[in-house]
């Protein structure tokens, strides 16, 4: 009786699972005018929506007060958070964070193997022509500043690429003591076609 009941919850939990998978064709390709999946720069807060919705991207909400459009996606079975930046009701870049944690195995365990997929990704996509430098030791990591520290950096004809380690400080509600936090984020910032 427990083994039909597994299988069924497993048939239903499937269709959601595949859903949130994003290969590295999100990636678009220089000069397509796409900063990632099928957002371009200058759509509305609208149309992002409507086309996070259709691609099939999960946990859609907006942030007004910052001008941000969030949702989660999978990339080669890790959880990353893609956030649209809109400026003006306009699309202007796109942010793609890692899994953040505090835990002491974190940076090491889930923060270093979610860089390395990214960079592999973009390696794949975008080429070995960068400037680039090695994953750092947590203690080379500036504390709250919100460049991080860059690894990996793409200076395309039309986009600015930025792979980083972000180190930051959080308040614990619990313990009101601050917890520094890590992850690893990617810039995919457009340059002006003017």
């Amino acid at each position: 009786m427990k083994f039909p009941g597994f299988c069924i919850l497993v048939l239903l939990q499937l269709p959601l699972w595949l859903l949130g998978q994003k290969g590295a064709d999100q990636f678009p390709n220089i000069g397509s005018g796409f900063i990632f999946s099928d957002l371009q720069t200058g759509d509305s807060r609208k149309v992002v929506m409507q086309k996070l919705r259709d691609g099939g991207f999960l946990q859609i909400y907006e942030e007004r007060d910052k001008g941000l459009v969030k949702c989660t996606f999978r990339l080669n079975n890790f959880r990353y958070e893609l956030g649209a930046k809109l400026t003006n009701e306009k699309l202007k870049f796109c942010l793609i964070d890692g899994q953040k944690g505090w835990q002491f195995s974190f940076y090491e365990d889930v923060v270093e193997p979610q860089w390395s997929n990214l960079r592999e990704v973009l390696i794949k996509k975008y080429g070995k022509n960068r400037k680039h430098r090695n994953f750092p030791e947590l203690i080379n990591v500036p504390l709250n500043d919100t460049g991080g520290y860059v690894t990996d950096t793409w200076d395309t004809e039309d986009r600015l690429i930025m792979l980083t380690v972000l180190l930051f400080e959080v308040k614990d509600c619990c313990t009101n003591q601050m917890v520094e936090y890590s992850c690893c984020t990617l810039l995919i910032q457009p340059k002006n076609k003017d």
